[in-house]
């Protein structure tokens, strides 16, 4: 059977179009999202960590051992937490020795500070201030500092350094837990030794 010119065209065109009408008209497929493995969604990602949550063993709040330990973060200059002490805890502990390392200078001083009072650095331009002394330092559930007992369980210093009139440095500087410090100054680090042997009477 003869097919004419005119026939032949026609079944190639058809042809044709059914093929592109197949792969979607000769456009690439675009790569679609592989599900995630056991079912989670494609997006799902892992929780970030939360910044300035305390590692375990920090000294969290005073419900007792198995307190959360993340109740409060006291960080840098910025969001220093409340502290209320007693009268019976601010009379007994009112000195406290350092240990002052002047890290330019490759210089250590030991030294006793009164709770409120500062001293002189080796560099003029600089002193160091003690602002609270806390014995047995514990958060309580509403976020405030205290202490948990009238002994020196978990010593605690809060300390500020200042050039001039200027604050250029404050935080926490623990005796026990040094890992926890958030006064974390370079030129100036700060060792608690304890309360002074001098100070406070018992």
């Amino acid at each position: 059977m003869k097919i004419s010119s005119f026939s032949g065209r026609y079944i190639v065109i058809a042809a044709s179009a059914a093929l592109l009408a197949m792969t979607g008209c000769g456009g690439e497929k675009k790569d679609q999202p592989k599900p995630a493995q056991d079912g989670a969604p494609a997006a799902a990602m892992a929780p970030a960590p939360v910044e300035g949550a305390m590692p375990a063993g920090h000294p969290g709040s005073g419900a007792g051992p198995a307190a959360d330990t993340t109740v409060a973060a006291h960080t840098g200059m910025k969001g220093q937490n409340e502290v209320k002490l007693s009268k019976e805890v601010m009379a007994k502990w009112n000195e406290v020795q350092l240990e002052i390392t002047d890290s330019a200078a490759k210089k250590k001083a030991t030294v006793v500070v009164k709770v409120g009072a500062s001293v002189p650095l080796m560099n003029k331009a600089f002193k160091l201030k003690v602002e609270t002394f806390v014995p047995d330092y514990v958060i309580n559930e509403k976020h405030v500092i205290e202490s948990r007992s009238n002994k020196a369980n978990n010593p605690a210093v809060l300390v500020a350094l200042l050039e001039g009139d200027k604050v250029v440095a404050k935080g926490w500087v623990f005796k026990s837990l040094p890992d926890f410090n958030s006064y974390t100054d370079k030129r100036y680090p700060v060792t608690l030794l304890g309360p002074s042997a001098e100070g406070g009477k018992k």
